[in-house]
């Protein structure tokens, strides 16, 4: 007789679960064909039942407060983390509702063995109550129930022995009805949701209220990852960033399998401006990850990778890694490797695109592309891009002086733009890969966003665009007087940056061509989600690693239109000062001219 024929039986007797615990439509995990839902004529209120078999710790696809009771049996012992699927489980629970476990009990189950003697696969063992216990993977009840306290209150927890007999160790005679289990039931508390939760958070006054209000939604929900991320962003609008940091650590602790927390972890330290303690963590955590890199080249098995020793007269090769604008921003380090590492050569491997403008900038001593290594020298050491911050220490507000790193070739044409020669000349690029992770944030759902900055018929815009949003620009192209696709005549990451020397401002998102216009130097204003990448740091306006640009972050949530305007503010301030340039020269020529009639006059004669 299965375990689960067993406990129905039993609770056949219990008025409780007749009455109370099993009533109404429940969820009965971890089984193909459920044995309570054909046991329901011995639970009368039960209206039905619904299986479920598949991933029991998470549980997808199914509605959470969508039913009265849920039924666990045996299944806990099995998942990586018992409390977080616990909790789960509640999440699936409508308020007043029982969730049923049973746990077998490592005392009369497990006979105190471990690795399991009865199921090899187990993950966990379950004890009420010790003062230790010497199973390495033992949990205990009371604890497990008592870290969710905050949205279920303990009904009851009792070890079920019945029909079991101790015959001093041996296992006994009537083992095909015993039960050697430990049985949980919680009832589900009236608690708000997540989103309720920081619907409240989102219109706080002041920081302590929205602070008060997503540190309630972490005690209510804290194995879920998705509420911790939800409030680390609404504090971070505050600036509450050493109370971000706090709640990440926490949160590894809760969820120490999870990959999600320790990245969160890592990233905000790094944002913060704590680079080298940032980037240390990040090598350490990341090196076990199944990390899926975009290059398809893999570094060199016969050279060791650097990890921080000794580069007195050393080489080394930089190993391509992520996208362009990765690429970009982090052959800065070439130099730094040299000078303050003592690394003879510095070679760098990057995407095709990159090599003739990597090359024309004198930055690394050889510079390769990924489809081109097999004919890599023999180097000491190879390293990925991301690794260098955290063997090489770095204060972000001592930063070498070493933008313009990028250059244009001398004796190479300019790139030729239309329009009018004497407007401002504005750099435009409002997409970047659709495939990135964050591409839903940081690119602007349309060019027509924009649409107040085009208006300024004394501005020349020119399109960068490649790939996404191309089209787009192409049709502004043929409305607009003032806005030109060039993107359609860049062929080259070294066509990108000729394009962007000739213009006077560039206006981006978070892609390629802002690494682009900050490496050479170029005015640029950068357009940033809430939630930006690293290397933009919090709050800041300015970028220490590219010291032209400026940073207009988004803190709106479902819109850019704040931030155009705020934009749009600086540019008419850049026509103004334009034009005001432009009539002092005027007026000095004139009075120039005029000062020297007899010079004029005689040059005539």
């Amino acid at each position: 007789m299965n375990s689960s024929i067993k406990a129905a039986l039993r609770r056949a007797h219990d008025p409780c679960f007749v009455q109370h615990y099993f009533a109404g439509v429940g969820l009965d995990i971890g089984v193909r064909e459920s044995d309570l839902g054909a046991s329901r004529s011995l639970f009368p209120r039960v209206t039905r039942v619904v299986p479920w078999h598949g991933d029991v710790a998470a549980v997808p696809g199914v509605e959470e407060r969508a039913f009265d009771f849920v039924n666990a049996g045996q299944c806990l012992q099995n998942v990586v983390n018992p409390t977080r699927t616990l909790a789960r489980w509640l999440d699936l629970l409508k308020p007043g509702g029982y969730l049923v476990l049973t746990v077998p009990d490592e005392d009369l189950e497990e006979e105190g063995k471990w690795p399991s003697q009865i199921d090899p696969s187990r993950r966990a063992s379950f004890t009420v109550c010790k003062p230790a216990s010497t199973l390495p993977a033992s949990v205990n009840v009371l604890d497990m129930v008592r870290s969710v306290a905050a949205i279920a209150a303990c009904e009851r927890i009792s070890v079920v022995r019945d029909h079991h007999v101790d015959n001093g160790g041996a296992r006994d005679a009537s083992g095909s009805l015993a039960e050697r289990a430990i049985e949980v039931v919680l009832r589900k508390r009236q608690v708000p949701t997540p989103d309720e939760f920081f619907l409240v958070a989102g219109r706080a006054q002041n920081a302590q209220a929205c602070l008060r209000e997503c540190l309630g939604a972490v005690r209510t929900y804290p194995y879920r990852f998705d509420v911790t991320r939800r409030a680390a962003l609404l504090l971070q609008r505050w600036n509450l960033n050493a109370e971000v940091e706090t709640l990440w650590g926490q949160a590894v602790e809760r969820l120490p399998e999870e990959w999600e927390p320790k990245l969160y972890q890592f990233l905000h330290l790094i944002s913060a401006g704590k680079i080298h303690e940032g980037f240390q963590l990040r090598a350490e955590r990341v090196r076990p990850w199944p990390w899926q890199r975009r290059t398809t080249a893999k570094p060199p098995a016969d050279i060791p990778e650097w990890t921080g020793q000794p580069l007195q007269g050393k080489s080394i090769v930089i190993w391509s890694e992520f996208g362009l604008g990765d690429e970009i921003f982090f052959l800065r380090f070439a130099q730094m490797l040299r000078d303050q590492a003592g690394a003879a050569t510095v070679t760098v491997v990057c995407q095709k695109l990159l090599v003739g403008l990597f090359e024309a900038s004198g930055e690394a001593d050889a510079v390769v592309a990924v489809d081109q290594t097999a004919t890599l020298p023999v180097h000491d050491f190879w390293v990925y891009p991301h690794d260098i911050p955290a063997f090489l220490p770095v204060e972000l507000d001592a930063l070498p002086d070493s933008v313009p790193y990028l250059r244009i070739p001398q004796g190479m044409p300019a790139f030729e733009l239309a329009g009018r020669a004497g407007a401002l000349k504005v750099g435009i690029a409002f997409k970047g890969a659709p495939t990135h992770e964050n591409d839903r944030y940081r690119s602007l759902p349309s060019l027509s966003v924009l649409d107040p900055l085009f208006a300024h018929r004394d501005v020349e815009f020119y399109s960068l665009q490649k790939g996404a949003g191309a089209d787009e620009a192409a049709a502004y192209a043929k409305r607009l007087e003032n806005f030109h696709d060039v993107g359609v005549a860049t062929h080259t990451m070294m066509d990108t940056a000729r394009a962007i020397a000739a213009m006077d401002l560039v206006l981006t998102v978070d892609t390629s061509v802002a690494h682009v216009a900050g490496a050479l130097g170029k005015p640029t204003w950068l357009l940033l989600p809430g939630y930006g990448d690293w290397r933009w740091h919090l709050v800041r306006e300015d970028s220490p690693w590219y010291p032209t640009m400026r940073l207009f972050r988004n803190q709106a949530a479902g819109g850019w239109s704040e931030v155009v305007t705020r934009v749009n503010g600086h540019l008419l301030g850049l026509v103004a000062a334009r034009a005001e340039s432009a009539d002092e020269s005027s007026t000095e020529s004139s009075t120039e001219t005029l000062g020297e009639p007899s010079r004029v006059l005689s040059d005539q004669e």
